[in-house]
């Protein structure tokens, strides 16, 4: 008789349990939708070939690109942003802080015309004044404004130097 101290229990399929079962089901349906898709590559790329036949003339992209590559290059663009923002950072540590944004005076609050032609007829009798008046510039140098109608006149009398003048009527 055999010794049946322990009791037997009918064998079952081991399972994976956890994060490594998780990431041994996703290696798992990888590697199968990898092999049913080159299936379906090769039975189209057969099938492509025999209707070849019908139009030589026919020019066509046997394949996709491989998405592996491409994510490669994704990948590496983005480790290669990250890493040299990360270096940046770390190369210039004071950059960052150098400046401040804060608000250091109050900018002064609109000046708004509240009645332009009051403000107009002020400026005007400002500018009439200054160019119809005699006044001084600078008393040490003897530096005299003179009205702009005298100073026309003046100018037409003695010329410009170096400049030919006018023939005289």
């Amino acid at each position: 008789m055999p010794d049946r101290t322990r009791t037997e229990r009918p064998r079952r399929r081991a399972r994976s349990t956890g994060l490594g079962g998780a990431i041994a089901t996703l290696a798992w349906s990888f590697a199968w939708r990898q092999m049913v898709r080159r299936s379906r590559r090769h039975e189209a790329v057969a099938a492509a070939a025999e209707r070849e036949g019908e139009r030589p003339m026919t020019a066509y992209e046997p394949t996709d690109w491989e998405l592996g590559p491409v994510a490669l290059v994704y990948g590496g663009t983005l480790a290669l942003l990250i890493i040299s923002c990360l270096v940046l950072i770390a190369a210039y540590p004071s950059s960052v802080h150098d400046v401040s944004r804060a608000l250091h005076f109050v900018p002064p609050g609109p000046q708004l015309q509240t009645n332009p032609g009051a403000d107009l007829k002020k400026f005007r009798a400002t500018e009439e004044k200054q160019l119809d008046t005699y006044y001084w510039v600078d008393r040490q140098k003897g530096l005299v404004h003179i009205p702009i109608s005298q100073a026309m006149k003046k100018l037409v009398q003695t010329g410009i130097p170096g400049f030919p003048k006018a023939p005289q009527p």
